[in-house]
């Protein structure tokens, strides 16, 4: 945190002393500051000071006097307080663990996404890139249902036969319904649950390079398709391992997504190696 202190003068020339402190990183704003912040840098088309006399007052509580009464030099020298939003992605943290879906606690996964199957990683991850291709918000309504599921009572953390996932379990049959209640979720919330899942997906394709290879230099790694230049999507790739190793598709939809995308590593490590040593 930063500490920020001066003083203005209002309309009737009277003092007025400010004293803050201002958070410095995205890992120090409050939940609904970082969704607030993430509405107001959506507004691509505003002027770069507006969004950062926004972001000011935003780190300053809300507290607008300060914006509306400084002097316009001394708000551009407040300015830097507001790079860290600008320049930095937003860290692998959801604010929103915990969302109310039509008066109804649905939880989110493991933050690193440690927790959910390869069926649920399929959906989830196609209705994700629709959406950043499109900007269609029903595309993030139905990644947002796919993701955030009320708690399983038979799902005991202390329990020794805990699953890993507080969540009911993964039913895409439920998707389009749910997608539907998501629509009353304010919008700055769910734009704090894509910036989450995009950090968080970035980290998964990070670190599996050859089954995600990385994207052209001044890309962001975000910008990865979902899908091949011949069409395969990850549904494609799941009915693909379907059989002897992964078993039925019951089998395979709740197998641990990461566990799958490691394997799928591995045999493309395999794979181009073998190659590689055919040409040699």
């Amino acid at each position: 945190m930063r500490r920020i202190s001066g003083h203005y003068t209002r309309l009737d020339e009277k003092q007025v002393s400010f004293d803050f402190e201002v958070p410095s990183s995205w890992e120090e704003l409050d939940a609904h500051q970082y969704a607030t912040v993430l509405q107001v840098l959506s507004y691509h088309n505003s002027d770069r000071f507006v969004i950062g006399a926004s972001l000011i007052a935003l780190l300053c509580q809300n507290n607008w006097d300060v914006v509306s009464n400084l002097p316009q030099e001394e708000l551009y020298e407040l300015l830097p307080l507001t790079n860290f939003m600008i320049d930095e992605q937003p860290p692998v943290k959801n604010f929103f663990p915990v969302l109310n879906i039509r008066k109804k606690k649905c939880h989110a996964p493991a933050e690193d996404l440690s927790n959910i199957g390869f069926g649920e990683w399929c959906f989830v991850f196609q209705f994700y890139s629709y959406y950043r291709k499109t900007n269609d918000i029903v595309w993030l309504e139905k990644m947002i249902a796919t993701l955030y599921r009320p708690a399983d009572p038979a799902q005991v953390v202390d329990s020794v036969t805990f699953s890993g996932d507080i969540r009911e379990r993964f039913n895409e049959n439920l998707i389009e319904k749910r997608a539907l209640s998501v629509r009353d979720i304010p919008e700055k919330f769910k734009l704090a649950v894509f910036a989450w899942f995009t950090a968080a997906v970035n980290q998964v394709m990070s670190y599996r390079p050859n089954v995600f290879p990385p994207v052209p230099e001044g890309a962001e790694l975000q910008e990865q398709d979902d899908h091949q230049e011949d069409g395969r999507t990850w549904l494609s790739v799941f009915r693909e391992l379907l059989g002897a190793k992964w078993g039925t598709a019951d089998q395979l939809k709740f197998t641990n997504a990461m566990f799958v995308l490691d394997a799928l590593e591995e045999q493309k490590i395999a794979y181009d190696e073998a190659m590689k040593a055919a040409k040699a």
